[in-house]
Formats: C-alpha cells, sequence, structure tokens
C-alpha cells in the first residue's frame, strides 16, 4: 500500500514530465512553421509582356516549391496594375509596401517606373528587382543597392551597333528614335557609341501616340535624307508602325539597310507575321539566350499553361522578357526560401523599414544558377554579368535568322554569316546615295538613223548602250531611280551641252569621251573598246575555194595514203580469198573492184564485207586506227583553212589609204572627221546610217561610193554584225577613249557607275549582251595595220612526216602477216611437201619457184569454188602437174606415195 506523500511525489513528476513534453512539442511545432514572405508585383497587365511576365512569374514559383519541398519562408505574391502609368505605377507599389508589406517587388516593366519605384523601396530597404529594358546609365536609382536589373546595361547594345556600322564601313546614319522619356534617356548614349567610330547620325524622333499620317510624314522626310542607314531605337508596337509605312514608302527596298536595338529586337518573336514581313532585311541586336533542353522543355510547358489561362490567344510566343521575369522569380525564391537564406520569420513595418530586405538583397547578391534566359544566372552589384548579344536577320514571312554573335572582342563583319538585306539583297548596301533618292534622275538617249525607241530588234548601237547602262545600274548597290528621255535628232556635242546646264541629269548612247567634252561633263570608265578601225569589203576567192579541200594535206601524203588504200586492198584479198565468198566470188576484175571497195570505205567505216580470218582482222585493225587518225587529221586541218580563208582578208592601213588615194567613208557628226583630216585623207564620203553605209561601199570609191570606212570599233563591229559575210575589219589603232556615260559635272554618280562599270565589262553579263546584239558568231580579228605589206593569215598542210610511223608500222604488220599466211600455205601443201621430201639438195628459191604453179592454181578455181588441201586434183590435170613437174625433178614413183 503506497502512502499518500508518495502518491504526491510521483503526480508532481509526471504533471512536471508531461508539462516538459507539451512545451517541447508546442516550441518545436513552433520551429517548423514557415514563415510567409510578401513579395509585390508590377505589371501592366492589359499588355502582352505584363501577361507573358505574370504568367512566367507563377510558373518560377511553381517549380521551384517543386523542387524545394523543404522551405524556411514560402512566397506570397500580391499583383498589381500598373497599367502602364508612371504615377500609378508608383502609388500601387505604395500600397504594396506599407499596407501588404511586401518585401521584395518584382517588376515594373518600365525603367521609369522603376526609378520612382525604387525611391519609395529603398527607404523601406525593400529590393527591387527589374527585367524591364534598360535605361540611361547615369540615373541616381541605378546606383542604389536596393535595385536589380536582368537586362544588360543599355550602352553595351549601343557599342554592338556602333561595331556593326564601322565593320561595314558606314560613315553616315539616320536614328529613328521613341519621343519620350524611354528614347530621349538613351539616345544620346547611341550617338556617343557611333562618334567612336567617326559616324555621323542624324537624329529624328516619333511620338508613341501619333497617328498613321504624322508617321508617313515622319517617314518621308527621312526619304530625303542620302544616308541609307537607319538605327530604330522604340519599342515593337511603335517600330512595326514604323517599318509598316517604310515599306510602303519604298524605304524597305534594294540599297537601304535598317539596324533595331533590343528594345525591339528582343520582342520579335512577339509580333505578329504580318509586321515581320515589312521589316525583311532587317538586322537587329538583341540578348543572347543559348538553345538549352531546359530551355526547350520550359517553353512547350509555358505554352501549354497559358493556353489553358487564355483560350482567347491564339499564338503565343514566348520573347526573352518572360525568360527574365522566371529568371528573376527563381533568383528571389532562392534568396528567400532556399536553405541557404538567412529571412526572419518576424519582419517589422512598425518603423516603416523591412526587417527582412538587407538580408534579401545581400542574398540576392551571392546567388548563382543555371537560368533559362543565360548559361550562368548572376547578378553582381545588381548587375548581369558577361554581356553577349545575338545579332539576328529578319528574312521574311515570319522567319528570323541568326547571323552572328557580339562580345567585346567583335571587330570585323567578317564573322558574320551572309545577310539577306532589304529587297532581298545580298550586297551590303553602299551606306548612302549621291542624290535625293526621292527624284527620279533624267537620263538623255541620242536618237540617230539606226536607232528608234520603237524597233530594237535590228542592231543598233544605242540599244547596245542602253544594256550596259541598265546592267551597271544593277550592280549598283542601291536603287538609282531613272527615266530615259529620248533626245535629237542633233549633234553629240549639243547634247553634252544640255547635260552640262543641267537639263538632263545624264546621257546614255554612244558617247565617245574625248578631251574637248571633259571640260563640260564628267564621263564614267569607258565600256568599249577605244580606238578606231579600218573596214573593208571581204575578198572572195572563188578559184582558190574550188581546190580548198587538197590543201590540208601536201602532194606526197596524197599519193603516199592512195597507194597505202590499194595496197591493203590487195593484202585483205591475198587472206580472205581462200576463204571468204565476198573476196573469190565473180571475175579477177570484180574480186579486185571489192578488195579495193573495202579498202577504201574504210574511211567512213562503210565496209560491208565479213573478214573470216584472224590475220586480215589484225592488219585492218590496225589501218583502221592509221585511217582514224589520217581523217581526223584531215578534218581540223581542212577547218583551219577554211577559217584562213576568212581571215585572208586585205589589210588596209593610214598608208595605204594615203598612198592609194582611196575614197573612205565617216559617220556625220563624228570626231572621226577631224582625225581624218589632220591626217590628210583627202577623199572623205559622210554616211548617216549603217544602210547608207552599205550602199556606198558596193558603189565603190570610183563610182562615187568608198573602198573602205574609218570609224570607232563598237561601229564598225555593228557594221560587221550586219553584214558578217560582206565586210571585215581590216585595222584598228588605238586614238580613243571608248564610249563612256556622261553625268553632269561634279556628280558623285560618276565614281559608282565607273565601278558598276567595271564589274559588268569583266564579268559574264557583257558577253550576254554582246551576243545579243552582235550575234554569236561575230569574230573580230584585226588584221595587222603595222607596214601595209598585205600579210595574210596561213595555215600549213600536214606532209607525210606526220604519219610516216604509222605506215611504217602498217606496211610491217602486213608483210608480217601475209609472209605468215604464205608460209603456213607450204607448210600445208602436199605437192610442196613431196617436192621438200626428194630434193633435198635444191635452194630454198627453186623450191618456192617450184611450188608456185601448185598455189596458182589452189588459188584459182574455174568453178569459182576452193580446191581444198589435202584433196587429189582431178586425173586430167594429173599428167600436166607431172610433166610440169618433171622439167626440174624427178617425182617420186606413185607407188612410193
Amino acid at each position: 500500500m503506497t502512502s499518500p506523500k508518495g502518491s504526491f511525489w510521483r503526480d508532481l513528476f509526471v504533471g512536471f514530465v508531461v508539462v516538459v513534453f507539451l512545451w517541447r512539442t508546442a516550441y518545436g511545432a513552433e520551429k517548423k512553421t514557415t514563415a510567409v514572405v510578401n513579395v509585390g508585383v508590377v505589371l501592366d497587365l492589359s499588355s502582352w509582356a505584363g501577361k507573358m511576365s505574370l504568367s512566367c512569374i507563377n510558373m518560377a514559383l511553381s517549380d521551384f516549391n517543386a523542387s524545394h519541398p523543404q522551405l524556411n519562408a514560402t512566397i506570397v505574391l500580391h499583383v498589381v496594375d500598373s497599367e502602364d502609368d508612371l504615377v500609378l505605377a508608383a502609388n500601387r507599389a505604395s500600397e504594396l509596401i506599407q499596407k501588404s508589406e511586401v518585401e521584395a517587388i518584382l517588376g515594373p516593366e518600365s525603367s521609369f517606373q522603376a526609378g520612382h519605384i525604387i525611391q519609395l523601396a529603398e527607404k523601406s530597404e525593400v529590393p527591387i528587382i527589374s527585367f524591364a529594358p534598360s535605361a540611361a546609365p547615369g540615373l541616381s536609382y541605378l546606383k542604389s543597392p536596393y535595385f536589380f536589373r536582368v537586362p544588360y546595361n543599355h550602352s553595351t547594345q549601343f557599342q554592338a551597333i556602333s561595331d556593326i556600322v564601322n565593320s561595314f564601313g558606314w560613315k553616315q546614319v539616320v536614328t529613328v528614335y521613341q519621343d519620350d522619356q524611354f528614347g530621349k534617356s538613351t539616345v544620346t548614349d547611341l550617338i556617343q557609341a557611333l562618334q567612336i567610330h567617326n559616324v555621323h547620325t542624324d537624329i529624328h524622333g516619333i511620338d508613341p501616340a501619333v497617328s498613321e499620317g504624322q508617321i508617313r510624314e515622319k517617314i518621308e522626310i527621312l526619304s530625303l535624307n542620302q544616308a541609307t542607314v537607319f538605327v530604330v531605337h522604340m519599342v515593337p508596337s511603335l517600330a512595326s508602325r514604323v517599318f509598316a509605312m517604310a515599306d510602303e514608302l519604298g524605304l524597305m527596298s534594294k540599297g537601304y539597310a535598317w539596324i533595331i536595338t533590343e528594345a525591339t529586337a528582343n520582342g520579335l518573336n512577339s509580333l505578329p507575321i504580318s509586321s515581320l514581313s515589312s521589316m525583311q532585311g532587317v538586322l537587329g541586336v538583341k540578348n543572347y539566350v543559348p538553345r538549352t533542353k531546359k530551355l526547350e522543355e520550359f517553353i512547350l510547358r509555358w505554352r501549354r499553361k497559358f493556353l489553358q489561362d487564355n483560350p482567347d490567344i491564339d499564338d503565343p510566343r514566348l520573347d526573352v522578357y518572360g525568360l527574365w521575369a522566371y529568371d528573376a522569380t527563381w533568383a528571389l525564391a532562392m534568396a528567400v526560401g532556399g536553405s541557404e537564406s538567412a529571412v526572419g520569420t518576424d519582419p517589422n513595418f512598425g518603423s516603416g523599414v523591412s526587417h527582412n530586405g538587407r538580408k534579401i538583397m545581400e542574398a540576392l547578391s551571392k546567388i548563382r544558377f543555371r537560368g533559362v534566359s543565360r548559361g550562368e544566372f548572376g547578378l553582381v552589384e545588381g548587375q548581369p554579368e558577361s554581356p553577349n548579344l545575338q545579332i539576328v536577320n529578319v528574312i521574311g514571312e515570319g522567319e528570323i535568322s541568326t547571323v552572328g554573335y557580339w562580345d567585346p572582342g567583335f571587330k570585323e563583319n567578317g564573322t558574320l554569316k551572309p545577310i539577306i538585306w532589304p529587297g532581298y539583297s545580298v550586297q551590303p548596301p553602299k551606306g548612302w546615295v549621291p542624290f535625293n533618292p526621292r527624284k527620279i534622275l533624267k537620263i538623255a538617249v541620242p536618237l540617230n538613223n539606226d536607232f528608234k525607241p520603237s524597233v530594237l530588234k535590228v542592231p543598233n548601237i544605242v540599244g547596245y548602250c542602253l544594256d550596259i547602262f541598265t546592267a551597271a545600274v544593277n550592280e549598283l548597290p542601291y536603287l538609282l531611280p531613272h527615266e530615259f528621255v529620248w533626245y535629237g535628232p542633233s549633234s553629240y556635242d549639243n547634247l553634252i551641252m544640255e547635260v552640262s546646264k543641267g537639263t538632263y541629269d545624264g546621257a546614255v548612247g554612244d558617247i565617245t569621251i574625248i578631251a574637248s567634252r571633259t571640260a563640260f561633263v564628267d564621263f564614267t570608265s569607258p565600256f568599249t573598246e577605244p580606238g578606231i578601225a579600218v573596214v573593208v569589203r571581204a575578198r572572195h576567192d572563188s578559184l582558190n575555194h574550188a581546190w580548198l579541200f587538197l590543201k590540208p594535206l601536201t602532194w606526197d601524203l596524197w599519193v603516199t595514203s592512195f597507194c597505202f588504200f590499194v595496197f591493203m586492198g590487195f593484202v585483205v584479198w591475198i587472206l580472205e580469198h581462200k576463204n571468204s565468198e565476198d573476196f573469190r566470188s565473180g571475175s579477177l576484175s570484180q574480186q579486185i573492184g571489192t578488195s579495193l571497195w573495202f579498202s577504201f570505205s574504210i574511211m567512213v567505216f562503210a565496209q560491208r564485207e565479213k573478214l573470216t580470218s584472224n590475220l586480215a582482222r589484225f592488219v585492218i585493225a590496225i589501218w583502221f586506227f592509221v585511217v582514224f587518225v589520217l581523217t581526223q587529221s584531215y578534218t581540223a586541218s581542212l577547218t583551219s583553212w577554211l577559217t584562213v580563208q576568212q581571215l585572208q582578208q586585205p589589210v588596209i592601213d593610214m598608208s595605204q589609204i594615203l598612198r592609194n588615194n582611196l575614197s573612205i567613208g565617216y559617220q556625220e557628226g563624228s570626231y572621226v572627221y577631224d582625225t581624218l583630216k589632220l591626217l590628210g585623207i583627202k577623199n572623205l564620203v559622210p554616211y548617216a546610217s549603217t544602210a547608207e553605209l552599205h550602199d556606198l561601199f558596193f558603189k565603190g570609191g570610183r563610182n562615187g561610193g568608198i573602198d573602205a570606212v574609218i570609224d570607232e570599233i563598237p561601229y564598225m563591229k555593228l557594221l560587221v554584225a550586219r553584214y558578217p559575210s560582206i565586210y571585215f575589219i581590216g585595222s584598228s589603232q588605238y586614238n580613243s577613249a571608248g564610249f563612256g556615260f556622261a553625268f553632269t559635272k561634279g556628280s558623285s554618280l560618276v565614281d559608282d557607275m565607273s565601278e558598276a562599270v567595271l564589274k559588268v565589262v569583266q564579268g559574264k553579263k557583257i558577253n550576254e549582251i554582246n551576243e545579243k546584239w552582235f550575234g554569236k558568231s561575230l569574230s573580230f580579228q584585226f588584221g595587222s595595220g603595222g607596214d601595209g605589206d598585205g600579210s595574210e593569215a596561213s595555215s600549213s598542210s600536214l606532209d607525210l612526216s606526220y604519219f610516216s610511223s604509222l605506215f611504217l608500222i602498217t606496211a610491217s604488220v602486213s608483210i608480217f602477216a601475209l609472209t605468215f599466211y604464205f608460209f603456213r600455205y607450204f607448210i600445208r601443201n602436199q605437192t610442196f611437201n613431196l617436192y621438200l621430201n626428194n630434193s633435198y639438195s635444191a635452194t630454198v628459191w627453186r623450191r618456192i619457184r617450184a611450188s608456185a604453179p601448185s598455189l596458182i592454181f589452189i588459188m584459182k578455181d574455174d568453178d569459182g569454188r576452193e580446191a581444198r588441201v589435202g584433196v587429189e586434183p582431178p586425173v586430167a590435170a594429173e599428167p600436166v602437174a607431172e610433166a610440169s613437174l618433171r622439167t626440174d625433178i624427178q617425182l617420186p614413183s606413185r607407188s612410193r606415195v
């Protein structure tokens, strides 16, 4: 039995243990309670950027909480709508700090809204993480330790744009900026960045609130500028309106270059395809976002989630601002609720100062992680590290291509891929035009009897010049608005004076570059051959032409070839006569004809007789090759002789003209007349057209016509092109500069057009133009024109020495085949074998003589059939054979056989 005193102490001990246990339980539960941290979000919820950013913020918190189940604190978002108003954004942020007691703020979208909010937040020690486009670095709030900015400093992109402009050699640009606080605060830094490379810039501002008509007026003013490189610094909504109007007014064509800053480039993905189509050829600088698997997965998840929350939006596109919002929220979550956080659980706003703001600020400065917007996400002194920008090219139809990357080491455009410029041009724009781009240049085209605007089918020199001019204009790095104005008929000197007065901006045609004209106009580089040429009628010698086919070979080669054809016919007849019906049927003359026909038909490979003997096949194979070489050589030599006949035309130079007092034609109004007068030529006959010149030639110098014509080479080419078989360019001499395009004195177009002309005449295009106007077959071979000795082009005939080795091989093979054939026959012949057995003392020659009658007997058969070896001859013939043999030797008796 327990005493009451012991029971008391036991109950007291149990009660004490229970109290301690309950106290420790309550204390532990209190220690495990997760702190709630209020975070404010200031966005323009009516804008696309606001909706996208809020969606990414919510996803970042969900992803962070899912990957960090054990947290010291939980973030509760307090979202307010700034309605894109500066004052309202500041008031809403003040309410978040004072009433909602937020300890950090995400946003806003505008750098200037952030400037007003930070003044309030800094007093309360509330950090602000902004993912808005960067503002001017001179603003005081950027120096606050409580302000964290995710984008790079905007001076980085301006440095990149300056390097790009310098890499293409552009020294003058036009800056078009957003005429509000955002644009005004940064455009000065852009100008300073361009001045580093001595690039001059004109500045034009466009207010975001202007109407379409006012934007049109602004773009029309821009179109009057000679600079064709534009730098656009504005938000995407305004930029899309500007580019649509620029496209409508023709400023998005060849010769122009447009560069957009990251304010527009970062939002390209969010623009509709119609807006991107009007931005074809634009070059942009944007923040570089590496394509990782993590990013690809996030984009898919975000798109799926965003479409669920916003079913009214068809094609949402995530841009870098959403990625920045995601990474900024993740960084804040790590600072507030991560295991490394030092955030307390009891904020104290009684004094108007956040108890945890300083701790969050210090934690944000130390956080590092791999984000979705950049490989290594971190904020050092409120700024991102390691600037790296991406250079993109808007190709059109919504396609955006990366053409390169920029870092502080970027210097040359060699690091860039090929760029598709406005107008789908691959040629970098020159950067400026030497004229008012809205002005249409008036180009005079002289009219003459050979050229009329309505008739362009026949060869004419002015049409040729127009094609050269058009090809050169296409080589310019900019568009050249121009129209052709027909001038004349009048003298070319009058045309030059009209250009010098400014009546026309230039002149295109058969205008010769001479010293007297350069005092009034500037000429481009010549696009035709310089100099003058003498044209005469071609000489036709019908007698020489009739026997021209014999000239390719010398007589000894002709005779040798003929003899070998006969010899090869004989060889084939011998080798094939015994076995082939084709070579032994008919009379002897018919057999000879067949053999010769077979030999000569090899020249055209038309032989029909079949060869049965391997010896004959071997010989003919060699002869085939010889005939092939001979015929091919003959063909080549004949072609050469035909060409020489065309070139063997009279060569007439100035000395012959003066010595023989020939009548010379010249073109009316040409400077050549003065030149010919100075040379002392008296009989000068003018002509006004190519047709008239043709008539004068047919009259001849003795009948009031001309013997030759002297004019500039292009005109002479035209004459030969029209009458290629009648006229020939006899000689030429270089005493003029050729044709050139004339422009007003001091025109800056001259240098560009000269460069373009050189590209045309040195490229493939000139061949196409020449073929169009002068034909394919025209060959401009000039005579020597030196001392007038009348030397002619010549071609040598092929002689026997070229083929002696082939004939020697053929003869050797043929003789060998015949020798082998006869030797084999003698061995197999029965009578010959009998003779050998009974006449051991006879000489070889006597043996052959003795066998000849038997050979002739075998080769010759009256009934046309072969007497086969081993078959005895007819009985009637036996005494003849024996009697024949008995004259020389005594045959063995029949019984011995």
